[in-house]
């Protein structure tokens, strides 16, 4: 069978898996979709797939029906971790193909950030380079840069020892997280949509993986995503109303 990939939001990773498809005469439908893209979107698209054509879906949202063949690749939820292939890495080995030094570095860059880059040896200019990449690719603008540094020097709180939270003044985490990453062990940012998205240790992660879904119980609408380093370092997202009082419950009372 060949395979036809079905692309999920872009970031740095989906914009270089889509030029490895080109490289390799692979086809693919890319709708440019933002994070959180949903399969649904590609419905005329798998509507229209041959008998012989393998969908290969590509870190997205299965909301809709799609034939029991298809793959999926993904880095996200149960199937993130730093014993699991990235997306990038895991469309490498279905194309019989190696990374370069170039996709390494955003491979590494999807799994484990800044600390991945530089645990791997990669120069300031390189680490510059990607995080660049990935912030364009996401869709950060010069605005969004500005309004990050103003969120910056305005908007951190310190809840207690190494807990920070912030207030961004830009929907993309990354133009924020990206200058601050290193000086706390645990950052919530709050972004304008209400969603809070959390950067830390994989312990945290899970427990508020666990947090949201005993709240699904009582609201099925309520959504979280998580990846990352896993079960070292990671992230996590919610539409969960976290609170001052989640957070300090969580994290400052034990220390």
């Amino acid at each position: 069978m060949t395979d036809v990939y079905f692309l999920g939001g872009h970031d740095a990773e989906m914009l270089e898996i889509r030029n490895m498809l080109e490289a390799s005469n692979v086809p693919y439908f890319d709708k440019q979709l933002k994070w959180g893209a949903q399969l649904s979107k590609y419905q005329q698209e798998l509507d229209q797939l041959e008998p012989n054509q393998r969908p290969v879906f590509v870190e997205l949202k299965l909301d809709c029906a799609y034939p029991e063949h298809a793959v999926i690749i993904d880095h996200h939820g149960e199937r993130a971790g730093k014993n699991q292939l990235t997306a990038i890495a895991q469309t490498a080995k279905r194309l019989r193909t190696s990374l370069n030094r170039h996709q390494q570095l955003i491979s590494i860059n999807d799994r484990a950030h800044i600390r991945g880059m530089k645990a791997f040896g990669a120069s300031h200019s390189e680490i510059e380079t990607i995080r660049a990449l990935d912030r364009k690719a996401q869709g950060v603008t010069d605005d969004d840069e500005k309004k990050a540094l103003k969120t910056i020097q305005e908007n951190i709180r310190i809840l207690c020892p190494d807990v920070a939270i912030v207030k961004s003044l830009c929907e993309r985490t990354s133009c924020v997280v990206d200058r601050i990453h290193d000086r706390f062990k645990h950052l919530f940012v709050f972004s304008p949509d209400g969603n809070a998205h959390y950067f830390g240790p994989g312990e945290i992660v899970f427990a508020l993986r666990d947090m949201v879904h005993f709240a699904q119980k009582n609201d099925p609408a309520l959504e979280v995503w998580y990846g990352g380093d896993l079960p070292e370092i990671g992230f996590l997202g919610t539409t969960f109303q976290l609170s001052d009082t989640h957070i300090h419950d969580l994290l400052c009372v034990s220390g």
